[in-house]
């Protein structure tokens, strides 16, 4: 399994993207809900956001567009204590995969924006 800054690095030397800490979230599969879990500030959305979904083998590198989320109040949970997105992505395969099933989400499906599978 590769680090955030492994991918990062991988993804800017190899796809000329530019790819940092700040743009990119990384997460691996939780150890208590087969879910990628991320919480993403809301200001995030005003450039690209990158979602770097870790497995043991391959990373599933999503790029949501500048733009391309019209209203993020009603296409995600905010957390308004933390003034972000709370997302729960579904790594099961056999339920909702790639879909957001965070409690009080609203099912947004991410495949549309999957940029890359990288296997490692």
């Amino acid at each position: 399994m590769k680090t955030k800054k492994e991918i990062i690095d991988y993804i800017n030397a190899t796809k000329s993207e530019s790819l940092n800490s700040s743009n990119a979230s990384y997460s691996k599969i939780n150890k208590s809900k087969d879910v990628w879990w991320f919480n993403v500030r809301t200001d995030k959305f005003n450039s690209d956001v990158h979602l770097l979904l870790n497995t043991v083998r391959k990373v599933i590198w999503i790029k949501l567009p500048k733009g391309s989320m019209s209203n993020l109040y009603n296409t995600f949970k905010v957390r308004e204590d933390k003034d972000a997105v709370d997302l729960e992505i579904s790594a099961d395969r056999n339920f909702n995969y790639l879909q957001d099933v965070k409690s009080g989400g609203t099912g947004f499906d991410f495949s549309g924006f999957v940029k890359e599978i990288i296997e490692f």
